[in-house]
C-alpha cells in the first residue's frame, strides 16, 4: 500500500510539474549543470590500467506559487562507458541501489561499457511561515557542523572521497520545524530507507555568546539508538567545529553494539586568501583494513562507520593563484592501518559559467607487507547554468 502510494505521490507530482511553468512562469526556476569528466584509473593490486568516461547531467526545479508553498524536483542523470565495470561486474547494477524507500533510480540503457542512468535526487512539497516548516519527500536533512566527516549526518552520511558529487543523497523523509529565536531550531524528522528501516530523532540547534551548539538523538536504521552534539564558532580568527554521536546496537548479534563517533576540526583563511583546515576523526569499530580502497571509494558508507578505521586524520589546503586559477592539496592519514590518501587538485575558470578541473585521488598502504595502491585522475569540464 505505502509503495503504492508513493507511485501516485510521484506521478501527480511530475505531472504538476510539466504544465506548471506554462502557467506560472514568475515562480518557476530551473538550473543544474552539465560535466564531462574522463579518469584514468590504476589499480596494483590486479596490476590493470583502466579508462572511464562521465557525462554527468543535473536540473533542478523549483516551483513556488506563493510565500507558504514550494515544490522541488531535482534529476540526475549519468552516461558512463569504459572498462571500469571490467574489474567491478556489479558496478552497473550497484547504480539502480536507491537506498530510499521509493526507488527512483534507473538504468535506461545499459550494455557492457556502457550505462545511461537517472536518479530522481530530490521530490518533495514544503510549507513555511516565520515559525514553522514542514516538509515530505525526498529531501537533504543536513545536522552537521564539521566540514570532512560528519558524525551528526545521521539521515544523509556521505563520502569525503565523492567530489564530483556536491548536492549529496537525500532521504525519503518528513521534517517538521519549529524556529523559536532567529538563531535557534528544533526539528523532527523520519525516513524510511529501502529496507523499510525507519530513522526518527529530534534536533535542536541554538547560540550562545556567538557559538552555535546542537544535540539530536534517536533511533537509525530502526536497530542503533544514537544520542549526538555539536559545535561550531571563531576563536581569534580560527573557525572551530566538533560532533559526536553515540550509537547503542539494539541489533541480536551485533559486531559492535556500542559506537563513538566523534569528529574535531578547525580552518582558517589567511589574508592571501590560502586556506587551511584540518580534522581528526575516531570512530570505534573492529580494525579496519586496506587490502582493498575500491571498496572503500564503492561502498556507501554510514553514520556508524565514516572510515575505514579507528582513526583518521585530515588535512586540506586550497589557494587562489589569480583570480581564475585555484588550486588544493587534501592529505588524509588512516592512522591505525597504516595507510593514506593523497588529492591534489587545481580549477580553472574559463568563463563565467565554465570550468576546467584537474584532480589525482591516491590511495597507498604504507605497510611493508602489502603493496595495494589505487590511483585515479580526472579531467572535467563542468558548464553551469
Amino acid at each position: 500500500m505505502g509503495k503504492l502510494f508513493a507511485k501516485i505521490f510521484l506521478a501527480l507530482l511530475l505531472q504538476g510539474i510539466t504544465i506548471l511553468p506554462i502557467s506560472a512562469q514568475k515562480t518557476a526556476s530551473l538550473n543544474g549543470y552539465a560535466s564531462g569528466l574522463y579518469s584514468p584509473i590504476y589499480w596494483t593490486d590486479e596490476d590493470v590500467f583502466l579508462n572511464n568516461g562521465l557525462i554527468h547531467n543535473r536540473l533542478n526545479f523549483k516551483y513556488t506559487p506563493n510565500n507558504l508553498w514550494s515544490f522541488t524536483a531535482e534529476v540526475r542523470n549519468r552516461a558512463i562507458w569504459g572498462n571500469f565495470s571490467n574489474l567491478s561486474p556489479d558496478y552497473f547494477s550497484l547504480l539502480t541501489g536507491d537506498n530510499g524507500w521509493m526507488n527512483l533510480s534507473w538504468n535506461i540503457l545499459q550494455e557492457n561499457s556502457f550505462v545511461l542512468n537517472s536518479s530522481i535526487e530530490r521530490l518533495n512539497i514544503a510549507f513555511s511561515d516565520k515559525k514553522w516548516s514542514f516538509v515530505v519527500g525526498r529531501q537533504r536533512i543536513n545536522w552537521s557542523q564539521t566540514l570532512m566527516f560528519n558524525p551528526n549526518d545521521i539521515f544523509n552520511a556521505y563520502s569525503f572521497f565523492d567530489f564530483d558529487y556536491p548536492e549529496k543523497a537525500g532521504s525519503d523523509a518528513v521534517r517538521l520545524s519549529y524556529y523559536p529565536s532567529p538563531v535557534s531550531v528544533v526539528e523532527v524528522a523520519a525516513k524510511l530507507n529501502r529496507w523499510g528501516q525507519s530513522t526518527v530523532a529530534v534536533f535542536y540547534r541554538f547560540n550562545r555568546n556567538g557559538w552555535d551548539m546542537q544535540v539530536l538523538g534517536g533511533i537509525v536504521n530502526q536497530y542503533d539508538r544514537v544520542i549526538g552534539a555539536g559545535f561550531s564558532g571563531e576563536a581569534s580568527g580560527v573557525n572551530l567545529r566538533g560532533e559526536a554521536s553515540f550509537f547503542h546496537s539494539t541489533q541480536t548479534g551485533a559486531s559492535l553494539k556500542n559506537t563513538l563517533v566523534t569528529s574535531l576540526g578547525a580552518d582558517y583563511t589567511f589574508k592571501n586568501s590560502l586556506m587551511l583546515s584540518g580534522t581528526v576523526l575516531y570512530n570505534q569499530q573492529a580494525l579496519g583494513s586496506s587490502g582493498n580502497f575500491l571498496l572503500l571509494y564503492q561502498t556507501p558508507i554510514t553514520p556508524r562507520q565514516l572510515s575505514i578505521t579507528d582513526w583518521t586524520a585530515c588535512v586540506q589546503a586550497s589557494y587562489s593563484f589569480t583570480p581564475l586559477l585555484t588550486g588544493g592539496l587534501a592529505v588524509v592519514s588512516f592512522v591505525n592501518l597504516p595507510a593514506f590518501y593523497l588529492g591534489p587538485s587545481v580549477d580553472y575558470s574559463l568563463s563565467n559559467n565554465l570550468t576546467f578541473s584537474a584532480m589525482i585521488q591516491f590511495f597507498a598502504d604504507a605497510s611493508t607487507t602489502s603493496l595495494s595502491n589505487l590511483a585515479l585522475g580526472y579531467l572535467r569540464l563542468k558548464y553551469n547554468f
